[in-house]
């Protein structure tokens, strides 16, 4: 009973992400506005942003665009964004980020906004004594033992041969 528990469980996670099943914490005027506790991967963030100017129409979309264009020109771009309770102006600003037209508040752009944090998250993996490998993080005692392994299997080796 439980394997088959485990199992359905397991299947649920694979077959619905988790960044598609959890809603986003306050009302929102578009449904599919995406939601991740833990991180979205940044591909995702930006293809599912993209479906916002779709939904709203270009219109609209050029209009509010011009309106925070100003709102940044003018240094009052939190206000803007926090203006709408139905968090329209914060899905126009977050349609044109993860499209790279606009920067964040700091000044940068969605790309050097992700590449900053994988160098932090790399940096803080090595300082932690791991090295990681793709989508695998190895120990650096153990590429360290590893090495002196193979070191003295070489030895051993050269030291029958004579």
């Amino acid at each position: 009973m439980k394997t088959k528990l485990l199992l359905s469980l397991f299947a649920f996670f694979i077959l619905f992400p988790t960044y598609d099943i959890f809603a986003p914490p306050s009302p929102n005027e578009w449904p599919k506005a995406p939601y991740c506790p833990g991180g979205c991967p940044l591909d995702y963030l930006k293809q599912r942003w993209a479906e916002y100017y779709d939904y709203k129409g270009s219109e609209w979309m050029e209009t509010k665009k011009q309106e925070m264009l100003v709102a940044i020109d003018n240094d009052t771009l939190d206000e803007w964004r926090n203006k709408d309770p139905t968090m329209a102006h914060n899905n126009v600003f977050a349609y044109y980020f993860y499209k790279g037209e606009i920067p964040d508040h700091n000044g940068k752009y969605v790309d050097q906004v992700y590449a900053e944090q994988e160098w932090e998250r790399l940096e803080q993996q090595i300082a932690s004594g791991n090295l990681p490998i793709g989508e695998y993080t190895l120990s650096l005692n153990v590429i360290i033992i590893g090495a002196l392994l193979i070191g003295v299997g070489v030895l051993v080796w050269i030291s029958r041969k004579k």
